[in-house]
């Protein structure tokens, strides 16, 4: 196997296993939130959001360069997969090189 395969082998298995068992969210750091049926995006609490808050006041971030692509979403914690892992880069429109879907809610 070439090492570049190699390299997405590993990456597509991290991937799965991080969407079989996500870590929770302990309120420190950035969220995955489900956008869609297999879609994560990342996302950014606003400040002092505890991990219980519902819903949670966050904006979606690029994966990569953190570049905010919301403005601050009412997010409901059913929404909330567990904490962000690189390994989920994988499922974010932005990797894909798709823009978001207009009008997001979030909320329920």
């Amino acid at each position: 196997m070439h090492p570049g395969d190699q390299k997405a082998v590993a990456e597509f298995a991290a991937m799965l296993a991080a969407r079989q068992r996500p870590a929770p969210w302990t309120g420190r750091g950035d969220v995955a939130v489900r956008i869609g049926e297999h879609g994560l995006e990342r996302g950014r609490p606003l400040p002092d959001q505890q991990p219980d808050t519902d819903p949670l006041a966050l904006v979606l971030i690029h994966p990569d360069t953190e570049t905010a692509l919301t403005g601050t979403l009412h997010c409901a914690q059913t929404h909330i997969h567990g904490a962000w892992t690189d390994p989920y880069r994988l499922l974010t429109h932005a990797l894909a090189g798709r823009d978001l879907p207009p009008g997001i809610d979030l909320s329920a």
